[in-house]
């Protein structure tokens, strides 16, 4: 372990690092022969995920359709009141190697949790990907003639409560149910709610729900494949409109403001170049076939008060990161957006469903099918500013995640990625509270050196990219001023 990563992670136990392979790519061996794994729970041993495997697990794991000789039989899953990230991945783990379809039924669903809606696309376009059909059961006469146009009209669905139903407001005012509609097939009597969920989209310029459940959705079949791009400027512009109207649930209105436009155009700069990513990797597959999935963005509010957090509610699945991170700001002394007794944090994702960076950086999915440390070298290759696969002649090559990295640490940030099978972490704030000293503009930094767990999770499609960050304290009047 180096010493900055030990600064980061003073809780580290020894550490048993993931890239014991032979290195095929010499830059990324020399950045993880340095010790850059961090212990997040790992569940399998290397032992385990080295153990030979029969070919149909092999091939269900990776994402190749079922071959043809295989039993099938259907699966269900039922949706819990509240979905959260964690239970994505235990389902999609446990889908049986030979199921032919799976149907997902909404149930008592009401709500969602921090980063499950981009682990519920994961988990939908992996099974696309496995050639697994997907299905959806709902209540009957769900979103139909009348009410479907009530639904759908009214100001805040979830608020009416006088002619929808919890199905319908789920379906109709959050980005959880735009997903099912428009990744799960609807029986005939039902057919008609993707279309429905597509037209409000296009008539709300793709953004979708209400309140604290909005969120900007662009399906991929709603941008033809061909269809010339508008200029980066006039690109950027549009997205910071939306990015605004996103803010307003978090009582933020106003990017001129004075108090917010320093952290609002890092946040801009994180935002945009994210998005952008997820159009130029995420969104078709090798043979340039457009995936059908959703890129995404969506914001929450965290508040911290001074009586403790539940890490596994505000940040599952990276907990020990989040308490780091947390313990990391408390200690700071210039941070005028932040207090000793907690404040009020904003996360930000931006997901697609797309083939996942290691994929798209390794050429191909075949990545899935070799060990973690060779999935994870390919993971920490595309962060640095030369790791990209886009041609030499493209405008803005190989700078998307040294602008995001960059903007998280402006921030005073913590960002995650979870992709393909593994998630990694950075914060540029150390223990003593102090910003961490790196250089962006070069691609040996330290700057590039993720944390990054040992445990190998589920495979699921597409990348998500989030973004925690403080917006102001709990109370101004413990607000510490800058040095």
């Amino acid at each position: 372990m180096t010493e900055d990563a030990s600064r980061r992670i003073p809780y580290a136990q020894p550490l048993v690092s993931v890239l014991t392979a032979t290195s095929k790519r010499s830059l990324a061996a020399d950045r993880f022969s340095q010790g850059i794994t961090t212990p997040c729970g790992a569940t399998t041993t290397a032992e385990e995920r080295t153990r030979p495997r029969g070919r149909l697990t092999r091939l269900r794991e990776l994402g190749d359709p079922m071959p043809r000789n295989a039993s099938q039989f259907p699966a269900e899953w039922k949706l819990p009141r509240l979905l959260l990230a964690p239970d994505v991945e235990r389902w999609i783990a446990a889908i049986p190697p030979t199921c032919a379809s799976v149907s997902v039924t909404l149930g008592a669903w009401q709500q969602t949790g921090p980063f499950a809606d981009a682990r519920l696309q994961g988990a939908l376009c992996i099974l696309h990907r496995k050639g697994i059909r997907t299905n959806v059961n709902v209540p009957p006469r769900t979103l139909h003639e009348q009410r479907a146009f009530d639904a759908f009209q009214a100001p805040n669905p979830t608020e009416s409560i006088g002619y929808t139903t919890p199905t319908e407001k789920k379906l109709t005012g959050t980005l959880a149910g735009l997903l099912i509609g428009q990744l799960c097939k609807f029986d005939v009597s039902h057919r008609n709610i993707p279309e429905l969920q597509r037209n409000e989209l296009e008539r709300k310029r793709y953004l979708f729900g209400n309140g604290a459940e909005l969120a900007l959705a662009v399906p991929t079949e709603m941008v033809p494949n061909g269809v010339p791009r508008k200029s980066t400027i006039d690109r950027e512009a549009t997205f910071n409109r939306r990015l605004v109207a996103l803010l307003g649930p978090l009582g933020i209105s106003d990017e001129n403001n004075s108090n917010v436009s320093d952290w609002f155009g890092h946040l801009k700069s994180f935002a945009f170049e994210a998005i952008e990513n997820t159009w130029d990797h995420g969104r078709l597959d090798f043979e340039m076939n457009p995936i059908r999935s959703i890129r995404f963005v969506r914001l929450r509010r965290i508040d911290v008060g001074d009586k403790g957090f539940d890490a596994k509610k505000l940040a599952p699945g990276f907990e020990e990161s989040f308490e780091h991170y947390i313990e990391c700001l408390n200690a700071a002394q210039d941070l005028d957006r932040w207090s000793p007794i907690g404040g009020r944090l904003a996360e930000i994702t931006i997901a697609d469903g797309g083939v996942g960076v290691p994929a798209r950086m390794a050429g191909g999915l075949e990545v899935y099918r070799d060990t973690l440390e060779v999935e994870a070298r390919y993971l920490v290759d595309a962060l640095v500013p030369s790791g990209t696969t886009k041609s030499p002649s493209e405008v803005g090559r190989g700078q998307g995640f040294r602008k995001m990295l960059r903007a998280c640490s402006h921030l005073s940030g913590l960002v995650i990625v979870r992709t393909g099978r593994l998630k990694i972490s950075r914060t540029f704030r150390k223990l003593d509270g102090r910003r961490e000293s790196v250089d962006f503009n070069d691609a040996d930094s330290s700057a590039y050196l993720p944390d990054i767990s040992d445990e190998e999770l589920p495979l699921i499609a597409g990348t998500s990219i989030s973004l925690i960050f403080p917006i102001h304290p709990r109370d101004r009047n413990h607000r510490r001023e800058s040095p």
